[in-house]
């Protein structure tokens, strides 16, 4: 088959890896260069967990973690970095209570923390008298541009093309076949089309109505304190996530790669306009809100910020994924909201083997457009 791809971030490269790999005739087409910094595949690292509150998440991502190994081997590139990592809440909480019963239903081990035990594992984190730390020990990150890069880089390997600085106007079902056609003059015609544009899919699939929106996040790296111990390092320090906190603060260990440790929230963040390039610098509401944060959790931290990024979470309702075949010969696949990058190399996966009149074995019918707008 001739397939082509529209959007070359976590998904959409690793589904033209793996159409590619079966030899089918791929294209993929990137209206920035593969591994901008535009929308929301990028970064230094990106987390990835067991860690669920729903069994379906936990149970897709036991799918996804051998298929990020299986890209590291070909890669020949350490791409997922295991650290260990604990969700902070409540003891008793329901968000603590769902997790646990998730991964007991997939049968993924942990343990659960007192806050005297997570100090003694890790003493550079502050845990309250009446909170406790679920711990499980496959957590860890990805890195998330240079996952992107080897996806299509493999790609190429296999004989996709790929057109890059590239925009593609409209789509447009033909038969059982669909054009596409770019600012830039190509004009083709293929036998399928997976879509995962991002940020961009509600524009670009206006006429659908996309129950989706932008927002625009932040990451910030904070000073750590000259250390013998190297307490702040991966090793020693956990990715950890705080579902207790109104912000949902989460954070890494420092890699050695960047200064400091990071750290985000995942609440939304104002709504934002693909289009604009947003300012590099987090803004000082945020920053105050996040150091203010840490100076509890982590009371050795200066709280001086080393750097702030920007990026975007493209959100759909209940942050449920959207995967769904929108005409004959046409996929897509939108929502991640902010916790889809662990799953993009599935996600991929799975859009190439539905499209090619495959299939997957779990029932992922919850992720189906119709219902969404409710």
């Amino acid at each position: 088959m001739d397939i082509a791809v529209i959007g070359m971030g976590g998904t959409g490269s690793a589904a033209l890896r793996f159409l590619a790999s079966a030899g089918h005739s791929t294209s993929g087409f990137e209206q920035f260069t593969v591994g901008h910094s535009r929308g929301s595949s990028h970064g230094e690292s990106r987390v990835i967990r067991y860690l669920y509150p729903d069994p379906l998440y936990t149970g897709l991502i036991q799918d996804a973690y051998p298929l990020w190994r299986d890209l590291e081997k070909l890669s020949g590139e350490s791409l997922l970095v295991k650290t260990g990592g604990i969700f902070l809440d409540k003891d008793g909480s329901k968000e603590i209570a769902e997790t646990i019963a998730s991964l007991e239903a997939n049968d993924c081990p942990y343990e659960l923390l007192t806050p005297s035990q997570s100090a003694k594992r890790y003493p550079a984190i502050h845990v309250d008298k009446d909170e406790v730390a679920l711990f499980q020990k496959d957590t860890g990150f990805l890195r998330a541009s240079a996952c992107v890069k080897a996806n299509v880089r493999l790609a190429k390997s296999n004989g996709a093309v790929i057109h890059e600085n590239t925009n593609v106007v409209a789509v447009e079902q033909i038969g059982k076949q669909t054009r596409v056609r770019t600012s830039n003059g190509v004009d083709q015609i293929f036998d399928r089309v997976i879509v995962t544009a991002g940020a961009w899919m509600g524009t670009f699939l206006k006429s659908l109505s996309l129950p989706l929106s932008v927002s625009r996040q932040y990451i910030a790296y904070l000073e750590t304190p000259e250390d013998p111990q190297r307490r702040y390092e991966r090793g020693k320090f956990p990715i950890w996530i705080d579902t207790g906190s109104p912000d949902l603060f989460y954070g890494f260990p420092n890699d050695g790669r960047l200064p400091g440790i990071k750290i985000s929230t995942h609440s939304l963040g104002p709504a934002a306009d693909e289009t604009h390039i947003p300012p590099e610098t987090a803004p000082h509401e945020w920053l105050d809100r996040v150091k203010t944060y840490a100076a509890h959790r982590f009371p050795k931290l200066s709280g001086r910020v080393l750097l702030s990024t920007p990026c975007l979470y493209t959100n759909a309702p209940n942050e449920d994924f959207i995967l769904d075949k929108i005409q004959d010969s046409i996929w897509m696949v939108s929502g991640c909201s902010g916790h889809g990058f662990k799953f993009t190399v599935l996600l991929g996966k799975i859009a190439a083997d539905l499209c090619t009149d495959g299939h997957y074995d779990r029932d992922i019918s919850r992720f189906a457009l119709a219902g969404k707008h409710k």
